[in-house]
């Protein structure tokens, strides 16, 4: 394929190579094609689901607190019946 890059895209090219971030113009195509397929397969929601779904976890959070991590650890090893290591 050796279509034209519009002039837009092509600007946005450059600036990732001049970032330093990606050598060459084809590393940056590549980077943004892996994008758009994790974007595309990143889930089968609804639209607006996910959203709703970050909303019901947060106030979640609000309304319950959160857990401590290493008690959540101890009370997920004692529930599975394996020792805690130290």
């Amino acid at each position: 394929m050796n279509d034209p890059i519009r002039a837009d895209l092509q600007e946005l090219i450059d600036e990732q190579i001049r970032s330093g971030q990606y050598a060459t113009p084809e590393e940056v195509i590549h980077a943004g094609l892996l994008a758009l397929k994790q974007h595309e397969s990143f889930g089968d929601f609804a639209p607006g689901e996910l959203e709703t779904l970050i909303a019901e976890g947060e106030q979640s959070v609000i309304d319950s607190g959160t857990l401590d991590a290493e008690e959540a650890y101890r009370s997920r090893r004692a529930h599975r019946g394996r020792p805690e290591r130290n």
